[in-house]
């Protein structure tokens, strides 16, 4: 049900720091490694987890959805490697990835963080169906780019405060509803070629006191 969700929604959407040092929160929720397929996730057929990473393998203009399963979430500071995919056009070319967070509701609502290859990085909300720009859209210089350029994003959420880090830099901030929901990984494949995303190292606390 967390899956169909999730998928469904974000097709109506259609759009080197360590993890441990870059989340603040001294009480951990969860963490994963993603070594094997034993933990507390749920994907599409083409999201994978193994040799060390959660990889979302999507055809041109088509997604892949990996969910957080291990409770709902409302407060949190999250943190992940996300590894850029090989790209023709690293940001018009339709490759995007992220974070999605405080998904709940039927019909759904959340908000997804969002990359892509070149580094270019904004925000949206679901609401009504319909995506609505939170952050801007910008090019950000802290994220790496090119072919398997790994960068760790923290997302921090307290109250209705969300703060977003790439490579322990504040790159936005914005207000949102908080909601207890569930959190994920999304990506979306390049037109012509598709994209392979590769997550790792991926860590849940609460958020600093």
């Amino acid at each position: 049900m967390v899956l169909r969700s999730f998928a469904g929604a974000m097709l109506a959407l259609a759009v080197a720091v360590s993890p441990a040092l870059a989340c603040k929160g001294d009480t951990e929720i969860y963490s994963d490694d993603f070594t094997d397929q034993s933990g507390s996730w749920e994907g599409t057929d083409n999201a994978t987890i193994g040799g060390g990473f959660a990889t979302l393998k999507a055809e041109g203009g088509k997604n892949a959805v990996l969910a957080y399963t291990g409770g709902l979430v409302q407060e949190f500071d999250l943190c992940v490697d996300i590894s850029m995919p090989e790209s023709r056009d690293p940001n018009t070319g339709g490759a995007v990835a992220g974070i999605l967070f405080w998904f709940s509701g039927n019909p759904p609502e959340f908000y997804a963080f969002i990359t892509t290859p070149g580094g270019t990085v904004g925000a949206l909300r679901l609401k009504d169906q319909k995506p609505l720009v939170v952050s801007p859209f910008r090019k950000q210089n802290a994220i790496k780019t090119g072919t398997d350029a790994k960068n760790t994003f923290r997302i921090t959420a307290k109250g209705n405060s969300v703060t977003v880090y790439a490579n322990d830099t504040r790159i936005a901030g914005f207000r949102g509803t908080p909601a207890d929901g569930y959190l994920g990984f999304y990506a979306e494949g390049e037109k012509d070629t598709g994209s392979t995303w590769k997550f790792s190292n991926f860590k849940l606390t609460e958020p600093p006191k």
